[in-house]
């Protein structure tokens, strides 16, 4: 076809055909024009490839590619591995081998970017999308490369022809979007250029198109006028390829039309060019078979002698190869025996070594829990045996207190109290890293109400003692902050007054702030945020995690009336480890200091507060700490913690009768009445859980209320199971103990009543 033009123009019109077609266009015709100077040795392969391909000798052309693609790595050369891979893929095709067509389109487009050239990214493009377009399931994909493409081509306008619109509308137009598909047969039409283009397949393919569209839109005189146009350029040209896709439908629609004269003579013309078609296919099938034969022949020929060749070499090697795979197994296996024989001396050498330290471990552990235990039965012992005497010291000192006579000894006294308290505090904090050091230690999950905790820590603090350090508490509770949660209070409670009193501690002069705000979760939680803010003394960087060691004591930092046990924020960390939190702190010399932890808590369900027991709460002023007529029996092996508890008893007008051990209580009970009895739990003979049973079996009515100076969680619950109706450990606030008192009163009379 296009005898006149293929001399000059065989390859170009090879580019074109196949682009018109929707098959990859090789796109070597405008290389040329493209290329500032190419390399010869390069350009001279290239050259000698498109003789090939237009010989349709496409397995020479497959080597000769090869040999290119190697030239062109070495070189770095981008634009020629295009080429290189766009040829492969048309050669491929035309083999009818779609797969190794379609990847080596993709490779053209890879190398193509590389090269940054937009003419052959635009035919990269086009040709891509031409292979995808040839499946339904890909032909969305097609339809973004092909816009790529036009898209490049709009942005070059260097007078080519849009030959990715025209492909565009004919996808359009087998998609039936005919509105899109005369938007880009528009532009296809606008682009073409007649001194751009010396042959007329663009212009017939746009006729035939526009045809299509015509007939889609049922304008049949418009569709017989651009099909006719069509007819008389493939007549013209002898475009066979168009003619043989092109005339069996316009027949069809001669037909319809009314012109059946016209239709025969299309039809029979179509007749022509498939006969002339078959015979051409069944030469190049022909031909190429030829050319596969003497291709192969031609390479079997030249491989022979290079193959008798390489069997000798191979030979040689493998001799060589067996003599020196045979020496290195033998010096591998004399260095395999010699592994082995010391492998094994170091295993049991391990091995004893091993049971050694694992013996030692073992004792070690063993020794560790002993060491524990003792720790603990001595924190235990210590706290009972320290607090015992101490509650004769704090009795008396109220007694002191409570005595007119002795106003004039106010300030001795009130240092005496403060002394106590101190001590009282260093046993409470001895005690708190035990528990927090042992695995038993557990934490009590009831509801509670957390903005009333909050006011309560707050109370806790002695206002006047504040006015006086010219240190003032405030609180801020944001309204995000839920009424009742699940949790530890009284553990949550112990933190803030150990964050808290140690912020008043070092701010002499200044303001401490207590702040809550809550984040809600999923599922009713909610991460309650607390900082406690002062504006102090600060704590250097170096100094910050310091502070949560145990006994530790910054002396630069320490104030004179700030002196503490150093176990304040160590309980704090390990408390808030219990609960899951970390605390942090922010804090800068002379600016203060900003403590900041987060508890994850559950909102309480109503059935969850309804469930928690209650208990009455009165303020002081509200008690009744009148006790005439009330009689009280105080039971204790200790002389002078009886007198204290008698004279503490008295001074509110009550009757007090002492026991010095449970037998003497028994006795007591069995014959008189009593309002309420309280009762040591470390006694000889009878202790106090025993007495209390016995007491029990014929007496159900008076309060028995244990006065001890244990603090373990046992205590309570066996005090409960003994039959004993409260807990007050020893050494007491004497308004908690009115308190508990006046309790186990109300709870009497409500009984009764």
């Amino acid at each position: 076809m296009f005898p006149n033009l293929r001399k000059n123009f065989g390859p170009l019109i090879f580019l074109l055909l196949i682009v018109l077609c929707g098959q990859p266009s090789s796109a070597f015709a405008y290389f040329k024009n493209v290329q500032q100077k190419p390399k010869i040795s390069l350009q001279a392969q290239l050259d000698s490839i498109f003789k090939v391909t237009d010989d349709k000798d496409y397995e020479v052309a497959i080597q000769l590619i090869g040999q290119l693609i190697k030239d062109s790595e070495k070189e770095g050369n981008f634009t020629y591995l295009f080429h290189s891979y766009n040829l492969l893929s048309i050669s491929h095709a035309n083999l009818r081998d779609s797969i190794p067509a379609m990847n080596y389109s993709k490779k053209a487009l890879y190398y193509a970017q590389l090269s940054k050239n937009d003419t052959l990214i635009s035919w990269a493009y086009n040709n891509l999308a031409a292979d995808l377009s040839t499946r339904k399931e890909t032909r969305n994909q097609a339809l973004e490369y092909y816009k790529k493409s036009l898209s490049i081509q709009r942005r070059l306008n260097d007078g080519e022809f849009y030959d990715a619109a025209l492909n565009l509308a004919e996808l359009y137009h087998k998609s039936g979007d005919y509105h899109l598909m005369h938007k880009y047969l528009e532009e296809a039409q606008k682009s073409y250029n007649p001194e751009y283009i010396y042959f007329d397949d663009p212009l017939i393919h746009l006729e035939i198109l526009w045809g299509d569209y015509y007939v889609a839109l049922k304008s049949e005189y418009r569709a017989l006028k651009s099909y006719n146009h069509a007819h008389e350029l493939i007549e013209s040209e002898k475009v066979d390829y168009l003619a043989l896709d092109f005339y069996e439908r316009y027949a069809k629609f001669l037909l319809e039309q009314d012109y059946p004269e016209k239709a025969y003579e299309v039809q029979k013309r179509f007749q022509e060019y498939y006969t002339a078609q078959e015979s051409l296919k069944a030469k190049e099938t022909y031909q190429l078979a030829q050319a596969k034969f003497e291709a192969a022949e031609a390479r079997r020929e030249r491989n022979q002698a290079e193959l008798q060749q390489e069997i000798l070499d191979n030979d040689l090697k493998r001799k060589k190869t067996q003599s020196i795979l045979l020496a290195s197994i033998i010096v591998l296996m004399i260095l395999f025996l010699a592994y082995l024989f010391y492998s094994e001396r170091l295993r049991l050498g391990l091995i004893k070594n091993l049971k050694v330290k694992n013996k030692n471990l073992e004792q070690a552990k063993i020794r560790a829990e002993r060491s524990e235990r003792a720790k603990t039965r001595f924190f235990s012992t210590l706290s009972h045996e320290m607090r015992t005497p101490l509650y004769g010291v704090t009795g008396t000192i109220t007694i002191f207190e409570n005595n007119p006579e002795l106003k004039k000894y106010e300030e001795e006294i009130s240092s005496l109290r403060f002394s106590a308290d101190h001590l009282l505090e260093i046993i409470n904090d001895l005690l708190d890293i035990s528990k927090l050091e042992d695995d038993s230690f557990k934490l009590v999950k009831k509801s509670f109400n957390i903005k009333l905790l909050v006011e309560d820590v707050i109370n806790s603090f002695d206002r006047n003692r504040l006015r006086n350090a010219q240190c003032f508490l405030n609180c801020e509770i944001d309204r995000s902050v839920p009424n009742y949660v699940m949790g530890d209070a009284r553990r949550i409670k112990q933190v803030l007054l150990n964050i808290i009193g140690n912020a008043i501690k070092f701010t002499p002069k200044g303001e401490v702030t207590l702040r809550l705000n809550s984040k809600h979760l999923e599922s009713g939680r909610h991460q309650v945020h607390f900082e406690i803010e002062d504006n102090g003394i600060g704590i250097p960087k170096d100094k910050q995690e310091a502070i949560f060691d145990e006994f530790s004591q910054l002396e630069e930092l320490q104030l004179r009336e700030a002196k503490g046990t150093g176990l304040g924020l160590p309980i704090v960390r390990k408390l808030l480890e219990k609960m899951g939190a970390d605390i942090t702190v922010e804090s800068e010399p002379g600016r203060g200091s900003l403590f900041s932890f987060d508890l994850l808590l559950e909102e309480a369900t109503l059935q969850q507060v309804a469930s928690t027991p209650k208990k009455v709460v009165h303020p002081i002023t509200e008690l009744p700490v009148d006790f005439e007529g009330k009689r009280f029996l105080v039971v204790d092996d200790n002389k002078i913690n009886r007198m204290v508890t008698n004279r503490i008893l008295k001074n509110f007008k009550a009757e007090v009768d002492e026991a010095p051990d449970g037998r003497e209580a028994i006795e007591r009970v069995k014959s008189q009445d009593y309002d309420l009895i309280l009762m040591d739990i470390n006694m000889p003979g009878l202790n106090g859980y025993q007495t209390t049973q016995i007491i029990r079996e014929f007496e159900l009515n008076v309060p028995i209320v244990a006065l001890t100076a244990s603090v373990e969680n046992y205590v309570i619950r066996k005090a409960e199971f003994c039959g004993m109706n409260d807990v007050i450990t020893k050494p007491f606030n004497t308004e908690k103990f009115f308190k508990a008192i006046s309790e186990q009163f109300a709870r009497r009379a409500q009984a009764i009543n």
